[in-house]
C-alpha cells in the first residue's frame, strides 16, 4: 500500500471531497474542508454530495472549490455545479450518468463519510492515486492509501473527528488546528465587510430557536415561552426563529408577543444570526450556524453528548442536567422509542430558572429573576 507523505504529494492538483447528510453533519465537516484548502493551496477541489452544500458554500468564501457535484446515495445520477459570475451562487451546467468517468479527472480523494464505504469503494475501483479516508473497521483499510482508524469509544467532537480524517497526511498539523479550532469554532460561512451587519449594543437581541427535528428533542414550547417573557422584562430584544416549515411551533412560543423570523435560505439565515448578540437553541444544527458567525450561543441539551455534539467556539455554552435512566416498563420496545423518552426525560429537567442564571453569566447583565 502506498503510504506518502504530506510532503511527497504533489501540491497542484485535482480533489475529490465527498460528504453528505443532514444540515448539522455538513457544518461541523466545514473546519475539515477549510484545512483541506490550506493543505493543498493550489489545488482545484470537487465537493461531491448532497444539495445542501450549494446552500452552505459560497463560492467568494472558499475559491478553491471548483464545482459542486450533487448526487445520492446510489450514485445513479450527477448535477454539475459552477460559481455564478458573483460569486455568491451556483448555477447547475450539466448533468452526468457515471461516477467512474467523473473519478478519472481526479489524482486524490477525501471521504468524510466514515459511516458507509460506498463511496470509497467506487475510488478504489477508480484506482485514483491518493486516497483518503477513515473508518471504525481496520478492514477499510484496503480501500485507502492514507487511513486513519476512529476509536469505537472515543469521546470527541464530530468536528474533530471530521479533522482527525486527514491526520494521515499530517499528524503534528491536524492536532495544531484542533486546538485553533477549539477556540474558532467553525469557519466563517459568510464574509462580512467591516460594519457590516454591526449590532447596536445599546439593544440586545437575542434569538430563541425552540424547534427540532422532532418535539422529543426540544425544550418545551410553555418553557421556550416562559424563558422569552422573563428576557422581555429584562429589556432584551427577543425574536423566535425557525424554518418556514414550522410556523405552528413557533406560534405557540410568541404568540402576540414576540416577532417570528422564518429565513427561506441558510444565507438569510446566517444574516439574521449574524446580528443577534445570543442564540438560545435546542441542540440542533442552529448551534453550528452561529458557530460560523462568530455569535455566542446556549445549547440546552437533551440526552446528546456535549463532548460530541455541544456548542462551539468561545463564549458559547451548553446546558444539560444530569438524570436518572427513565424505566422501561414494556417488554417489547423500539430503542428508537427508547432514545425519545430520554430526550424528554433529560430536556423536562431543565429548568427555566437555571436558563436564566446562564444567560445572566453571557451576557454579564443582572437579570431580574423571580422564583418560579
Amino acid at each position: 500500500m502506498i503510504n506518502l507523505k504530506l510532503y511527497e504529494i504533489p501540491e497542484s492538483k485535482q480533489i475529490i471531497v465527498y460528504h453528505t447528510g443532514a444540515l448539522g453533519d455538513l457544518l461541523v465537516s466545514t473546519a475539515a474542508l477549510f484545512e483541506v484548502t490550506n493543505l493543498f493551496p493550489r489545488s482545484k477541489i470537487t465537493l461531491i454530495g448532497c444539495s445542501l452544500w450549494k446552500e452552505i458554500i459560497l463560492p467568494l468564501n472558499w475559491p478553491n472549490i471548483d464545482q459542486i457535484i450533487v448526487t445520492n446515495k446510489n450514485f445513479n445520477f450527477f448535477d454539475i455545479w459552477k460559481p455564478c459570475e458573483q460569486l455568491l451562487s451556483w448555477k447547475q451546467v450539466k448533468t452526468q450518468y457515471s461516477l467512474r468517468k467523473i473519478l478519472l479527472n481526479y489524482s486524490l480523494s477525501i471521504d468524510f463519510r466514515t459511516e458507509s464505504l460506498r463511496f470509497a469503494y467506487q475510488t478504489f475501483l477508480a484506482k485514483i492515486p491518493i486516497r483518503i479516508g477513515a473508518s471504525k473497521s481496520k478492514l477499510a483499510k484496503i480501500f485507502f492509501t492514507h487511513f486513519t482508524l476512529i476509536k469505537n469509544k472515543s469521546e470527541i467532537h464530530e468536528r474533530d473527528r471530521y479533522l482527525r480524517i486527514l491526520s494521515s497526511i499530517n499528524e503534528n498539523y491536524i492536532e495544531q488546528k484542533i486546538l485553533f479550532w477549539e477556540k474558532n469554532g467553525l469557519p466563517s460561512l459568510k464574509w462580512f465587510p467591516k460594519n457590516h451587519l454591526q449590532k447596536n449594543d445599546k439593544i440586545k437581541n437575542i434569538l430563541i430557536n425552540p424547534t427540532a427535528s422532532i418535539r422529543e428533542k426540544a425544550w418545551c414550547s410553555s418553557r421556550f415561552r416562559e424563558l422569552a417573557l422573563k428576557l422581555k422584562e429584562n429589556s432584551f430584544n427577543v425574536k423566535i426563529i425557525g424554518s418556514p416549515k414550522e410556523t405552528s411551533w413557533l406560534k405557540e412560543v410568541a404568540l402576540d408577543d414576540f416577532e417570528i423570523i422564518q429565513p427561506n435560505t441558510i444565507i438569510d439565515l446566517i444574516d439574521v444570526v449574524k446580528q443577534s448578540h445570543l442564540l438560545i437553541t435546542n441542540t440542533s444544527s442552529m448551534q453550528f450556524i452561529a458557530a460560523g458567525t462568530s455569535t455566542p450561543t446556549l445549547t440546552l441539551m437533551g440526552s446528546a453528548s456535549p463532548q460530541r455534539w455541544g456548542c462551539l467556539g468561545q463564549g458559547s455554552y451548553s446546558i444539560k442536567t444530569e438524570y436518572k435512566d427513565i424505566k422501561i416498563k414494556k417488554i417489547f420496545i423500539r430503542k428508537k422509542d427508547i432514545a425519545k423518552q430520554k430526550e424528554v426525560s433529560a430536556y423536562n429537567n431543565i429548568t427555566v430558572n437555571l436558563v436564566l442564571e446562564k444567560i445572566n453569566q453571557l451576557t454579564k447583565e443582572p437579570l431580574k429573576i423571580k422564583t418560579l
